[in-house]
């Protein structure tokens, strides 16, 4: 059964204090867990230690590179999250770049809280349809499974 959307474990990763403040306020007020980090490596060192989250918020831009590498390595993981990129200059080149690539979306700060709801709560749906299904993308599945899939 599916988990609601108040139990989504959500990653967000950026830089900015106050942009992360103003993340947390708006997990609060829609009861979701979250954790926060501030650069690719502590993501990553998060994710080795606790699993991944459903939901990656990712600025574009943080200290020890751009939102690709934590991307890049996410999408290597068994379980990868719903990837959404966020951006002061949120643009239709990064929308375009983040979607074609298979991330979920992209947020424009300062956030807006229906707008962050609106896609964060797709981005929860997105994910529950996936795995509580067991449907493995793809890119995803095992070899043998692709290759099975492939002859039927």
């Amino acid at each position: 059964m599916p988990h609601p959307p108040s139990a989504v474990p959500a990653l967000i990763v950026n830089a900015r204090a106050e942009e992360r403040q103003a993340l947390r306020e708006i997990f609060a007020r829609a009861q979701w867990k979250w954790n926060s980090v501030a650069s690719i490596g502590q993501a990553r060192n998060w994710v080795e230690r606790r699993g991944c989250p459903q939901v990656m918020i990712c600025d574009r831009d943080l200290p020890d590179g751009s939102w690709r590498l934590l991307f890049d390595h996410t999408e290597t993981l068994a379980r990868a999250p719903k990837f959404i990129v966020s951006s002061r200059t949120a643009d239709d080149y990064l929308w375009a770049e983040v979607l074609n690539l298979g991330g979920h979306d992209v947020l424009a700060a300062p956030f807006d809280e229906r707008e962050v709801s609106r896609v964060v709560g797709s981005a929860v749906a997105s994910w529950q349809e996936q795995w509580q299904k067991g449907r493995v993308p793809m890119h995803m599945a095992a070899p043998a499974a692709r290759s099975q899939s492939a002859t039927r």
